[in-house]
């Protein structure tokens, strides 16, 4: 064993990345044959063998199996109540919906970053969104933090920036619509566990309502960073 370029102990492995094979589920839940809630699933698993393989293959099974479990417990339970409630009020019910999504946002040649999304539609038909991002040393099957990729001391810093004057383009494009203080909170709420790698630089998430109205979703913001590591190579970002 010896250590990697980012400081992690990994076996070693040549070759290329594995190639990311995304499964597909979709399922309806029903009481008494009416339908009560959609589920749809989209997750990554890897082609080949070894460890890392099946380190990075284990994570998204187990993420899919928590989402499988709650909603088909708690958000199920919820719906049949909601269900119940408008049987009972004469009102036209519409079967929930629950899903699971991501992407590859980037293929290089020691790393790979994967966003997910998950997204709820309940009784109201507003959807609640949520959004991760893990970016993985391949190789080791590892996740890679933010301070591995960045200089500590100008981390925060060039990354506030960066959303600073993403903002402010979406401000004046008028493509969304971000609360008063919302410079202020992206520096309180800033965590630099939020982020996924793109070809050009960083995006970097915000929990929906924490800079802006609900129905602006969760706000992500690209930060190129010319020089990076990871934009010298011919990065790939696919969605599924």
């Amino acid at each position: 064993k010896k250590w990697g370029r980012f400081g992690m102990k990994r076996e070693k492995q040549m070759g290329e990345a594995p190639a990311v094979l995304w499964r597909e589920e979709k399922k309806t839940l029903t009481l008494c044959g009416e339908p009560v809630l959609e589920e749809t699933l989209a997750w990554p698993e890897f082609e080949g063998r070894g460890r890392a393989v099946r380190r990075m293959t284990g994570y998204y099974r187990r993420l899919v199996r928590s989402c499988r479990l709650r909603w088909e417990r708690e958000t199920y339970c919820l719906a049949c109540l909601r269900l119940a409630a408008c049987r009972e009020e004469s009102r036209v019910f519409r079967p929930w919906q629950a899903g699971l999504t991501g992407e590859v946002a980037m293929e290089g040649a020691d790393l790979l970053s994967i966003r997910m999304e998950l997204r709820e539609v309940r009784g109201d038909g507003r959807p609640l969104l949520s959004c991760s991002g893990v970016t993985w040393d391949w190789k080791a099957g590892a996740p890679v933090p933010l301070g591995m990729l960045l200089p500590e001391r100008s981390r925060r810093r060039q990354l506030l920036e960066g959303i600073r004057q993403a903002g402010e383009g979406e401000l004046r494009s008028g493509s969304c619509l971000l609360d008063p203080d919302w410079k202020e909170m992206a520096r309180r709420d800033f965590r630099a566990s939020r982020f996924c790698l793109r070809p050009e630089g960083i995006e970097l998430f915000y929990p929906q309502c924490s800079l802006a109205p609900a129905v602006e979703g969760v706000l992500s913001f690209r930060v190129p960073l010319a020089g990076a590591a990871w934009t010298a190579g011919e990065g790939t970002a696919s969605e599924t």
